[in-house]
């Protein structure tokens, strides 16, 4: 199965535009940077990891077990042909940690599982790494440049009546909403939280927040899959899928990627 799983990510064809495009899928406009793909790695968060990669020694990221940064960090490196080490808490295998694992990446598994072990285990690794030339990338994606690029993409965005994006750890929200103030985009922004709470990571990087977006929870916790499909579009299931219900007529949904699990 998890060979199965990195054959199918594999075969993705690249596809790398500066602007990644906007369609529409049963109705509803959709920014597909879930399209980004290179090297069986897609979306916006596997775009950033090659620019922060390209020319390292090598990787050094987190997530949680079933957190699709594992497989694309894993994907990224593989692709560079560069090694990866990557925290991840104590528990059962995950399709993510098991495609990571069969890309060739290092897993490290903590205990007890809290996301504050994890992350302590990550920053210990990462202050020995990157004086050695790894590129060192946070839990949640909390990087600089992810943040530039996600913010470029949405100063692009035309106005619509209302943009709806997942949020994990609030990164991407706080780079959409730095991109629409950087091109007086007033199209308001509902974020469908899927994880825990991102408030410390929008004050953080987009103060201010709260005049321009609002949270609601999703139906569904972040480890329950749902039906993934927008039309013919596939989603994420443990996050693009959780918008589905929130979506109305003249929507812009924005896609951030689709985990290898989700392509069969």
């Amino acid at each position: 199965m998890t060979s199965s799983l990195l054959a199918h990510a594999q075969a993705v064809p690249d596809f790398t535009p500066t602007i990644t495009p906007i369609e529409e899928h049963d109705g509803i406009l959709v920014k597909r940077e879930d399209a980004w793909a290179r090297g069986g790695a897609s979306g916006a968060k596997a775009r950033a990891l090659f620019s922060v990669a390209s020319g390292s020694q090598g990787i050094v990221s987190a997530g949680a077990r079933i957190s699709p940064q594992l497989e694309r960090a894993a994907l990224v490196a593989h692709a560079l042909g560069i090694p990866a080490r990557l925290h991840t808490g104590w528990g059962k295998i995950t399709l993510e940690t098991s495609v990571a694992v069969s890309a060739g990446a290092e897993l490290f598994r903590h205990r007890p599982g809290r996301l504050s072990v994890i992350r302590a285990r990550y920053r210990a690794d990462a202050e020995h790494y990157e004086p050695l030339g790894w590129a060192c990338v946070p839990f949640g994606m909390e990087h600089p440049t992810y943040l530039q690029q996600v913010s470029e993409q949405a100063s692009r965005l035309p106005w619509v009546r209302r943009i709806v994006v997942p949020v994990g750890s609030g990164m991407t929200l706080a780079a959409i909403l730095r991109g629409l103030n950087a091109s007086a985009n007033p199209s308001p922004v509902l974020g469908v939280r899927v994880g825990g709470d991102p408030t410390r990571t929008l004050r953080w990087y987009a103060p201010g927040w709260e005049t321009r977006a609002k949270l609601v929870d999703a139906e569904d916790s972040f480890d329950t899959a749902v039906g993934n499909m927008l039309g013919d579009l596939r989603l994420d299931p443990h996050y693009e899928a959780k918008t589905l219900p929130f979506l109305q007529e003249g929507d812009l949904l924005w896609a951030v990627g689709l985990r290898a699990s989700a392509l069969t």
